[in-house]
């Protein structure tokens, strides 16, 4: 018996596909478009954030001096408008910036109890810290528990570490009191 040849064991139904399916590509003209509306849309965020603050009041222009006394009425009349002007001015103006504390944004993370985390388990413990003028905590407490004593201390440990900055009125710093929402996820 011979050995059969690579011939005898080719069947049509064991031929190669050659079709070549055409590549999908990105046409150039959506890629241009696309990168428009990126950079427009960064234009216009960058120019609102730099414009948002920049409004300045309009300031009451001093009153006429009347030199005779044909002119007094006018002049009394102008110096009345501009006043009233200057009333409104004064009344549309936002009184003195005024803001809460805030956690500075170098603050550590809280420990994360490794028991906790071996468990897999997760919550979230809002601390109340009362903040002085200077952004120190002078006392940290939890307002609302994880269900979880370990995290609830993990978190009032981190707070009492951070550093705040101060909460602000007519200009002034002032020790206040704000709740901070201190978040503990399992990876």
């Amino acid at each position: 018996m011979s050995m059969p040849t690579n011939n005898e064991y080719r069947t049509p139904d064991t031929v190669e596909d050659t079709t070549v399916e055409p590549r999908r590509t990105t046409s150039p003209v959506l890629l241009m478009l696309l990168a428009f509306a990126v950079t427009a849309a960064g234009l216009m965020w960058w120019t609102q954030s730099r414009h948002a603050g920049t409004e300045t009041p309009v300031a009451a222009l001093p009153a006429p001096v009347a030199d005779d006394a044909a002119n007094a009425p006018a002049n009394e009349r102008a110096a009345a408008a501009d006043r009233k002007r200057a009333e409104r001015t004064a009344a549309t103006r936002p009184a003195s910036v005024s803001r809460d504390a805030r956690p500075l944004a170098g603050n550590a993370e809280p420990k994360y109890p490794a028991s906790m985390l071996r468990a897999g388990v997760g919550g979230t413990v809002v601390v109340l810290a009362d903040v002085d003028a200077q952004g120190n905590p002078i006392d940290v407490r939890v307002v609302e528990r994880s269900g979880e004593r370990d995290l609830d201390r993990a978190a009032v440990s981190a707070v009492r570490q951070w550093r705040f900055e101060p909460a602000m009125r007519n200009g002034k710093a002032i020790a206040t009191s704000v709740k901070v929402p201190v978040d503990f996820k399992p990876i």
